[in-house]
């Protein structure tokens, strides 16, 4: 599980890993996923990408979207909570 909404504020960092997912770097080191709503290729066309915050501060699932630099952009259908596995 993931929040519904991070706050603008709190994103250091980007990673993308896939079409169809972006990790979030946050302030406290912790990492959220933005999982897509559908494939997006075009993220990767130019390495780059945006994303810009409603008027709250928030980017929210099923309501905000990642842009990429050509002009496309692709709905985040939710955020999923990043947590390291312990070794055995």
């Amino acid at each position: 599980k993931g929040p519904e909404c991070v706050s603008a504020k709190s994103i250091v960092g980007a990673s993308l890993l896939s079409d169809d997912s972006v990790d979030l770097i946050l302030r406290n080191n912790s990492r959220v996923r933005a999982e897509l709503e559908n494939s997006c290729p075009a993220l990767d066309y130019y390495y780059g990408f945006y994303i810009s915050p409603n008027a709250d501060g928030q980017i929210c699932a099923d309501r905000d979207a990642i842009r990429s630099r050509m002009g496309g952009q692709c709905e985040i259908e939710r955020f999923r909570t990043l947590k390291a596995k312990a070794r055995d």
